[in-house]
């Protein structure tokens, strides 16, 4: 099965520009755009912005960001 990257309740891809969820106001529904450089869906793993940004794992994602299998 597919696995995919849910962000803000859309499907995105390497060089999507997203709605992230703001980690300066956790929960609270604010976002800031950012764009996603990689994704590892075998690793589970997202970078932001560019080689240089900051890796975030399945683990340290913020609410409203997951990995999910495609039925």
């Amino acid at each position: 099965m597919e696995t995919i990257l849910i962000v803000s309740g859309q499907v995105v891809s390497n060089n999507s520009k997203i709605n992230w969820p703001d980690l300066n106001y956790p929960g609270s529904g604010l976002t800031i755009l950012r764009t996603i450089h990689k994704i590892s869906y075998l690793e589970k793993w997202v970078q932001l912005d560019a080689s240089t940004g900051p890796i975030f794992e399945s683990k340290d994602l913020p609410p409203g960001v997951s990995f999910y299998k495609k039925i």
